[in-house]
């Protein structure tokens, strides 16, 4: 398929119109047409060739076309599926607006916004299961945001692969050993899934479904930055960090939610995606959300600021504490000491861990390296605020990675850690500044840029984390 677009206009003549290939389609390409019968755009799917030698064709066509029967709100639908030289497609209807993984890359979600989208997967995997249909790949690539609403596109595809899988005439079960091609997603696989077992069914959502609230809530999914055989192995035996340990202001009962549905045995998750739903809609599961004096949306807001700002606002507060002793040292008796003043943070202590490189790539691994060592360099120009050096840094580092105990008792009150990643020409960092003693959450932020403007993406990612430990050591 060298010119695809090419190959699907020929391919469909007059009833579509070929416009453009979308980016970021995964394991398939996605390309944008309009229906010249109805007048509207919609969404062409080609599955990738090495497909082809796999399963059958027809069969795909006729499974997938089974759930094209679905409408609900919430739901994608199916239009059509054939093939296009041998490779499968489907059309689906083109929807404005953006892919839950293309919001995550702002950064985390907050919690009412968490369930807000929650509720409507659950109200699809819900009408879905009823009718017999298991979707076998959420995650947040096929989650759509569109008009405040949440609707999940490609019902039926993993279970067309699954049934067209053949091997000569045969159809056979699918296997963990053709990651990428056999059907469901590692980050997002439920085990018994990944074990290819086949009595897999609808809790399989609901344990993908945990995973995608998990990553939403804290930037990443589990088991991130693994092999994708590392990733199933995880799944299968791995037990995920605690949310409380990743994000402090997560209410318990949607914490416990989530962490039921990510129960290794399917016996131990809600029964239901209608169970789920009823959860997210009693109101006590929001109860108990952390409400901070400053709204989330200026705390971003300030996270932004240049570094010229945090300067300004580390000075005025040191200014004050230093007008502050000095008043005080002038109030005293001349045979007393002067009185104590705590500046803002004068009890904090600080680590900048190592960031981790996510993959084998030398470049990220000098990027990660350049980017802790001036995140480092700005840590230490805020008064009162003790500042490790690297190799200290590195040793607590290795004792957190040598411990499965998080809070185990450190020479330091704050932690900085982070992580880098590349994906093509785009480059992901990923920092957040944690409570020790907690193991909690206090600020996180994703950045990214183009890979080749590195020392951009450094500058801001140092900029807008020193405001915002500047702007949290002004409140203290």
């Amino acid at each position: 398929m060298s010119d695809l677009i090419s190959d699907l206009q020929a391919h469909f003549g007059s009833e579509y119109t070929v416009e453009r290939e979308l980016a970021g389609g995964g394991m398939s390409r996605v390309v944008v047409a309009r229906d010249a019968t109805l007048n509207r755009q919609v969404v062409i799917k080609v599955l990738p060739p090495n497909v082809t030698a796999t399963i059958s064709v027809d069969r795909f066509r006729r499974e997938i076309m089974l759930s094209a029967a679905m409408q609900h709100p919430n739901i994608v639908p199916v239009l059509r599926a054939g093939e296009l030289n041998g490779v499968p497609y489907f059309v689906m209807p083109y929807i404005e607006g953006e892919s839950l993984r293309a919001r995550m890359m702002r950064g985390p979600l907050s919690v009412r916004e968490t369930v807000t989208i929650l509720k409507d997967v659950a109200r699809a995997l819900a009408f879905a299961h009823s009718r017999g249909i298991i979707h076998r790949d959420i995650k947040p690539d096929n989650v759509m945001l569109s008009a405040g609403a949440a609707v999940v596109a490609d019902f039926g595809v993993a279970k067309a692969l699954s049934a067209s899988r053949t091997t000569g005439a045969r159809p056979v079960a699918p296997t963990i050993t053709g990651v990428g091609t056999s059907p469901g997603t590692p980050a997002y696989m439920a085990p018994e899934q990944a074990a290819a077992d086949p009595k897999t069914d609808h809790r399989a959502d609901i344990y993908s479904l945990g995973i995608v609230a998990y990553e939403m809530l804290t930037g990443t999914p589990p088991f991130h930055g693994r092999s994708p055989q590392m990733l199933l192995a995880a799944q299968l035996s791995e037990k995920p960090a605690p949310l409380a340990t990743r994000r402090y202001d997560v209410p318990k009962l949607l914490s416990d939610l989530i962490n039921q549905c990510l129960e290794k045995e399917p016996a131990r998750r809600p029964d239901s995606a209608t169970a789920v739903l009823r959860s997210l809609e009693d109101p006590a599961t929001l109860s108990g959300v952390f409400e901070a004096p400053v709204s989330a949306r200026r705390r971003s807001q300030r996270s932004r600021v240049l570094l010229l700002a945090a300067l300004l606002v580390v000075a005025a507060v040191a200014t004050w504490t230093w007008a502050d002793q000095q008043a005080r040292s002038d109030a005293a008796p001349p045979a007393t000491a002067p009185a104590a003043v705590s500046t803002p943070i004068s009890s904090q202590s600080l680590a900048v861990l190592p960031l981790e490189s996510i993959g084998n790539d030398a470049r990220t691994r000098h990027v990660a390296a350049g980017i802790a060592s001036e995140l480092a360099n700005a840590m230490a120009g805020v008064p009162g605020l003790r500042v490790t050096s690297l190799a200290s840094a590195t040793a607590i580092r290795d004792r957190l990675r040598a411990s499965t105990d998080r809070t185990q008792p450190l020479d330091v009150t704050l932690l900085l850690e982070g992580t880098v990643q590349r994906e093509r020409n785009t480059l992901r960092v990923t920092v957040r500044l944690v409570q020790a003693a907690r193991d909690s959450t206090m600020w996180s932020q994703l950045f990214q840029g183009p890979a080749d403007s590195v020392l951009q993406l450094q500058s801001t990612v140092v900029s807008s984390v020193a405001a915002a430990v500047a702007a949290r050591s002004a409140r203290r």
